[in-house]
């Protein structure tokens, strides 16, 4: 039922988009990255976006660096009733504190050595849409005490002026590190962390959405090949596997950078574990570990390997029924489809 559910929020931004030409699928950085996945962890999270998406609660994303948090910030976006209006991402990590003010909040003319003119800042050009404020935890404090007073008031000053201008945006914040921590360390304002955290939504790392990699891969090889206008290549079942079986500290990003590479240095129609260049090193146990279903996991992802990726020999090196495989296979998420 729950499926149900958040594949029906999912059937409506994909609609809108449809009809919308203007609007296009959410983004990692520049790239376009459809909103695909299958697996129980994305649908969790598409669900929580869909249910946050009919309100103006101010919502806080957290998961590491390249699993999609701003992919899920353009679906809270196009869910929701602001969706006409812009959505604009600034990285808060990315700019000095005297910058990162202006940037958000503008500034008049005269406002610092080199301001000729008047410049509206995100909060500004956002206005009606969705303002994403991403890495928030590297906001500096005085920064972090000016957002803390705009978001309780919904006005704010541009530098160097004296007339308060009204918001109306909805800001999302977005981190990869553990917000709860950074404020017991005193690097984030308490009460500012309560303010921002309305509502919260955890973006899982790649490597525990194991079924939804070759679904995305696959849609990556699409679009390189569109992009390019070439043919799409396909991957080979040991390819697969060997996808599969990494770990992808870099998550969906770099799963785009792997795929987007292996498509140029492939001679033919197919992608084969020789180019994808990925290490992937030997899982092995720490000593003493009772963790069976980690042990069965990784004997199975390292059959898989020593066979290419076919699941019948997998099943016969294990000394299990290709039933049994395929059983542990849904099991673990190691199936990419």
């Amino acid at each position: 039922m729950e499926a149900q559910v958040t594949h029906n929020v999912l059937d409506g931004v994909r609609e809108r988009v449809r009809m919308e030409p203007t609007l296009r699928d959410g983004h990692i950085g520049s790239r376009p990255v459809p909103f695909i996945g299958n697996s129980p962890q994305w649908l969790a999270v598409l669900k929580r976006a869909g249910q946050v998406a009919a309100t103006e609660a101010t919502t806080c994303l957290q998961g590491e660096s390249g699993t999609g948090k701003e992919v899920v910030a353009r679906f809270i976006h196009r869910a929701s009733p602001r969706t006409r209006g812009p959505f604009l991402a600034i990285n808060c990590a990315a700019l000095p504190e005297t910058l990162l003010e202006s940037e958000l909040f503008g500034f008049e003319r005269g406002a610092f050595t080199g301001a000729q003119q008047p410049k509206p800042g995100q909060m500004e050009l956002a206005h009606g849409g969705v303002l994403l404020l991403d890495e928030v935890t590297e906001m500096p404090p005085t920064a972090q005490a000016k957002l803390l007073r705009v978001l309780q008031e919904r006005e704010f000053l541009r530098l160097g002026g004296t007339r308060p201008v009204k918001m109306n945006v909805r800001v999302i914040t977005a981190t990869n590190r553990d917000l709860f921590s950074a404020v017991a360390q005193g690097r984030f304002r308490e009460d500012l962390y309560y303010r921002i955290n309305v509502f919260d939504i955890r973006i899982p790392p790649l490597r525990e959405r194991g079924q939804d990699i070759v679904l995305l891969a696959n849609s990556f090889l699409e679009d390189v090949a569109r992009t390019n206008g070439a043919p799409t290549t396909r991957l080979t079942s040991g390819a697969e596997a060997a996808l599969l079986a990494y770990r992808w500290p870099g998550n969906v990003r770099e799963l785009r950078n792997v795929i987007e590479r292996a498509s140029i240095v492939c001679e033919g129609p197919l992608i084969d574990t020789e180019h994808l260049s990925l290490v992937v090193p030997e899982e092995v146990s720490p000593l003493g570990s009772t963790d069976l279903e980690v042990l069965e996991r990784q004997a199975i992802t390292q059959a898989l390997r020593q066979v290419g990726g076919n699941k019948v020999r997998a099943a016969t090196q294990l000394g299990i029924s290709r039933t049994q495989l395929y059983t542990r296979l849904r099991k673990y998420g190691l199936q990419g489809a």
